[in-house]
């Protein structure tokens, strides 16, 4: 055991890539892609490009013929008996429906989150996080949905990847009387801009953010754009950018096992929403232990962060 507590695989990779206590319920079904052509052909070609698991598919446009704009949700089946659950608002990448992300949004539900997965196919502008949490007020006030009485609208955390990683930082930005014209309670608490798209500046940003990029990612340079016109610019607020070993574009459609954002992402949503001390160590106190992650090839961190309370 190290001197700080933490054995040598005592980092989100290993600590946090298994599945929550939690059982989960989805208010839209998955199946194997397999089932349609379109998804077929895409499976494949994401398997080809190095992907682990199977990829998981919806009815939703364009895997199948359902409308390709919505909310879908992922929470813990036995949410009925819990505490209000803090909530991450994901979107996908532009042309992507949530079912590709079904690894990952299960694996964060089953921690005892509720996850709003908005899409419209860009997925890339600020109607992702609005309808989002817009959709989770709804649910929250209705008596026959399962969330009722559940969603806890001070504890709301931004993500998304490629396309919903430039939604996200848009989602971030909006000023606080924004939320407060869908519903008072609403507190956006952190962001997860994952490989994001570039029409996003840093510097607008309101709350902190965990940076993601993937150094194999051929189609979001990790030392272009994430780096010098969103983290660089983020002065205002406590910000980090990760790039992920061997990540590529498509590692965030894979099994938290084999898609080190998953996990990473969870350990920020543990410090943010949960007060967690050993999620927190990750991020804060001059002996931070993020850095030292093997699913990580380097980490920053602004001066904000730097300073941040352990």
């Amino acid at each position: 055991m190290a001197e700080d507590g933490f054995a040598p695989g005592d980092v989100p990779l290993s600590r946090y890539a298994e599945p929550g206590p939690y059982e989960t319920a989805q208010t839209t079904a998955t199946h194997n892609c397999d089932s349609s052509p379109y998804g077929s052909t895409i499976n494949n070609t994401w398997r080809f490009w190095g992907n682990q698991s199977e990829l998981q598919c919806t009815n939703i446009f364009p895997s199948g013929t359902d409308s390709p704009v919505g909310v879908t949700f992922y929470y813990p089946k036995d949410i009925a008996n819990m505490d209000r659950l803090p909530v991450l608002v994901y979107s996908p990448g532009t042309g992507q429906e949530p079912g590709y992300y079904d690894w990952s949004l299960r694996f964060w539900a089953s921690y005892g989150y509720v996850i709003a997965t908005p899409y419209d196919l860009l997925n890339s502008t600020p109607e992702m996080g609005l309808g989002g949490v817009q959709a989770l007020s709804n649910a929250d006030k209705n008596p026959d949905s399962p969330m009722f009485g559940k969603v806890d609208l001070s504890r709301v955390i931004f993500a998304g990847h490629s396309g919903g990683g430039g939604a996200t930082q848009l989602n971030a930005s909006l000023p606080p009387d924004v939320w407060h014209m869908i519903d008072p309670d609403v507190r956006i608490i952190g962001a997860v801009p994952t490989e994001p798209s570039p029409y996003a500046l840093g510097i607008l940003l309101n709350v902190p953010a965990l940076y993601l990029t993937g150094c194999n990612d051929a189609i979001v340079w990790h030392w272009y754009y994430p780096m010098w016109t969103q983290y660089h610019t983020a002065i205002t607020v406590p910000a980090y950018l990760a790039c992920i070993r061997g990540g590529t574009h498509i590692t965030p459609m894979d099994d938290p096992a084999h898609n080190p954002f998953a996990p990473i992402t969870l350990a920020w949503m543990q410090y943010l929403a949960k007060g967690d001390k050993d999620a927190a160590r990750y991020f804060v106190g001059a002996h931070w232990t993020l850095p030292g992650d093997p699913g990580v090839e380097y980490v920053m961190r602004n001066a904000l962060a730097d300073s941040l309370p352990e």
